[in-house]
């Protein structure tokens, strides 16, 4: 069962490694969620942590090192 009401995901590269991370919610704009990742690594752990479940005895924690979160207004 996804945790998530994530219709679709969008991922931006940056030539200096970094990326964003915009995911589409569902029931519209004022519940997306666009985040900035450092790394690739970074970027993944984003990903996991927004549209998987997590692991047997892992938290649910703050964003990953390297990674960003802000709300998206109007996105």
């Amino acid at each position: 069962m996804k945790k998530h009401k994530y219709s679709h995901s969008h991922i931006e590269h940056h030539k200096d490694g970094s990326h964003t991370v915009h995911h589409v919610h569902e029931e519209g704009p004022h519940k997306d969620v666009k985040g900035a990742a450092a790394d690739h690594d970074a970027m993944m752990d984003h990903m996991m942590d927004h549209t998987s479940q997590p692991n047997p005895g892992e938290q649910v924690a703050a964003p990953a090192a390297g990674a960003a979160e802000v709300p998206v207004q109007g996105a």
